[in-house]
C-alpha cells in the first residue's frame, strides 16, 4: 500500500501545494512551523477521515479561508484509489472515494491503512485508560469491520442506557425500562469483550515478535484481563451495579471502563517510566501496530513518522532503524515511510535512508503558506 500524490488547498499553512512520494522513504525537512506535520495530517485525514491532532475540523482551515480541500492517490494490490476530502465552514465535511460521495467514514477505514508515530500520540503511554482504549480500538477497527460494527453498536446502547438512567433520576422514566437496555447491553458488551481479548492477544504476539528482533534486550508487556463473561454473566453484573449506576447517573460496568496497562522492564510505565522510556515504548507499540495490521490484512500500512529521531540518542536511533530494515526483509518488500525532520544530518546518521532504492526529499520553508 502506498500514496503517490497529495494535493492540499487551504490546509493548515498550505495555500496550494502538491507533493509526490516514492515507494521507499520520502522525507519532509525544514524548520518548525514550515508545515511538515501538516502533510502527515493530510494523509491521515484521507486514510481515516479525520486528523490525528484534533477533532475540530475547522481549525485545519488556513486562516482567512472558508474551506480546505485534500486529494490523494493511493495504490494497493495493483489498484489505484483517489480519495478527496473537503471541509467547509457552512456545509461541513465531504469525502469522495473514486469520485463517489461516501456517507460514513466507515466506508473509508481500512482501505488505506496508516500508522502514525507523532508526539501527539504519547498520551497512549502517559495518559489515562481512555487513551489506550482509543488506540487499541482504532487498530482493531482498521483490521476488522465486525469489531468496528460491534464497538459502534455498544456505544449506541451505552448512550441509550445512560439516557434511561438520566430519565429515571428525573422521574420521567420507570425503572422497568432499563431492563430492555440491560439485555441488549449484555449481548453486545459480552461480544465486544470477547473480540477485544482475542485481538489483544494477537497484538501482544506482534509486539513480542518485534522485541525478539531488537538488538537491545527489552521487556514490554501488555496487561489486559480477559473477562470471559457471556451475556448471562454480563447481565448479572449489570444488575449488581444498577443501583450504583442510577446514583452516579451513568453505566459503570463494561468494556468502556477497560484498562490496558503497560509494563516496561517489569514496572508500571505510566507511573514510573522516564521520558525516554515512554518515547521508546511508543515506538514499539506503533511498530507492533504496523506488524499487526500486516498480519491481519495482508497489506503493509504506510508509516508516518513525525520527528521520530529527535529525542533518542544515536545508538537507540540506529537500533530502531535496524528494526525497520528487519520488517522490510521479513515482508520481502519496502514499507512506504514518510518522515518529517528538522535535522537531515541526524536522520542520515541514523542510517534510515540507507538500503533504500528510492528516497525522495522535500524541503519546506515557513513561507510555504503563500
Amino acid at each position: 500500500m502506498s500514496i503517490s500524490t497529495l494535493y492540499l488547498s487551504s490546509f493548515r499553512n498550505h495555500k496550494n501545494k502538491e507533493f509526490d512520494f516514492c515507494k521507499g522513504v520520502t522525507v519532509f525537512w525544514g524548520d518548525n512551523g514550515s508545515g511538515k506535520t501538516s502533510v502527515l495530517e493530510a494523509i491521515h485525514t484521507l486514510s481515516i477521515g479525520k486528523s490525528f491532532r484534533t477533532h475540530r475540523q475547522k481549525t485545519l482551515i488556513r486562516n482567512g479561508d472558508k474551506r480546505f480541500v485534500l486529494k490523494g492517490t493511493f495504490f494497493s494490490g495493483g489498484r489505484s484509489d483517489t480519495v478527496a476530502a473537503q471541509y467547509d465552514l457552512v456545509s461541513g465535511q465531504k469525502i469522495k472515494l473514486n469520485g463517489k460521495l461516501i456517507s460514513n467514514r466507515k466506508e473509508l477505514i481500512g482501505k488505506n491503512s496508516v500508522v502514525v508515530l507523532s508526539p501527539e500520540e504519547q498520551s497512549i503511554t502517559k495518559g489515562g485508560p481512555e487513551n489506550r482504549r482509543q488506540f487499541f480500538d482504532k487498530v482493531f477497527c482498521v483490521t476488522d469491520t465486525t469489531y468496528l460494527d460491534t464497538l459502534q453498536k455498544y456505544g449506541r446502547v451505552i448512550k441509550q442506557r445512560n439516557a434511561t438512567i438520566q430519565g429515571i433520576n428525573e422521574g420521567k422514566t420507570s425503572l422497568r425500562e432499563i431492563e430492555s437496555w440491560n439485555e441488549q447491553l449484555s449481548q453486545v458488551g459480552a461480544l465486544l469483550w470477547a473480540k477485544r481479548a482475542e485481538f489483544m492477544r494477537g497484538f501482544s504476539l506482534s509486539l513480542q515478535w518485534l522485541l525478539k528482533k531488537n538488538k537491545e534486550p527489552l521487556e514490554i508487556d501488555l496487561l489486559y484481563i480477559d473477562k470471559k463473561l457471556g451475556p448471562s454473566g454480563y447481565g448479572e453484573e449489570l444488575k449488581k451495579t444498577q443501583e450504583k449506576d442510577i446514583r452516579l447517573g451513568r453505566t459503570t460496568f463494561g468494556p468502556h471502563r477497560d484498562e490496558m496497562g503497560i509494563q516496561w522492564q517489569g514496572k508500571n510505565l505510566r507511573n514510573h517510566g522516564s521520558q525516554g522510556e515512554h518515547k521508546l515504548c511508543l515506538v514499539f507499540l506503533k511498530l507492533a501496530e504496523a506488524v499487526y495490521i500486516k498480519e491481519k490484512t495482508g497489506r503493509r500500512p504506510i508509516l508516518l513518522l513525525d520527528d521520530l529521531f529527535a529525542k533518542l540518542d544515536l545508538e537507540r536511533n540506529r537500533g530502531l532503524v535496524t528494526l525497520f530494515h528487519i520488517m522490510d526483509r521479513e515482508w520481502e518488500d519496502t514499507t512506504q515511510t514518510i518522515i518529517t525532520t528538522t535535522d537531515m544530518v541526524n536522520l542520515e546518521n541514523s542510517g534510515m535512508l540507507l538500503g533504500h532504492k528510492e528516497v525522495k526529499t522535500h524541503h519546506l520553508e515557513r513561507k510555504c503558506s503563500t
